[in-house]
């Protein structure tokens, strides 16, 4: 889910995740927040970067789950 994409994926060697949840959730609130900060200058690199729109819909896909866990 999200943590596949916004958080870092713990690795087969580590026996503990790299991020609590706890960690993840701040770390969410303060990413949704730059979202809704900077989401014109994101609509405008899209425009301008047509051959990364696949990146930038996963990254507005993960921001819409973490608004609805919050």
């Amino acid at each position: 889910g999200i943590e596949t994409y916004a958080g870092r994926i713990q690795q087969h060697q580590d026996n503990y995740p790299r991020q609590s949840d706890f960690s993840f959730a701040v770390y969410g609130q303060l990413w949704i927040y730059g979202m809704e900060l900077w989401a014109d200058l994101a609509l405008s690199l899209i425009s301008l970067k047509p051959h990364k729109r696949l990146f930038f819909k996963r990254g507005f896909q993960a921001l819409s789950l973490m608004k609805q866990a919050v």
